[in-house]
């Protein structure tokens, strides 16, 4: 495998290490989070049948449904 030097800065590399896991190399995290583009609607359609849909967060479900119904205090 070859491997190249990049040069990134403060910010960039502080985002990447957020999305990186356990085990994951920043190559890793690269690849994941930035796909090939699709370029045909054959691409976009193989894409889209690929893609998983993420699990639903309960916490962030009731923080949703607790909101709801409140009245703002913007007259």
């Amino acid at each position: 495998m070859a491997f190249v030097t990049l040069t990134i800065n403060t910010e960039a590399h502080r985002r990447l290490k957020k999305l990186k896991g356990p085990g994951d190399r920043f190559s890793d995290v690269i690849l994941r989070e930035l796909p090939e583009p699709w370029e045909t609607a054959g691409d976009v359609l193989d894409g889209l049948e690929s893609m998983q849909i993420p699990k639903a967060d309960p916490e962030l479900r009731a923080a949703i449904l607790a909101g709801r119904g409140r009245r703002s205090p913007r007259k």
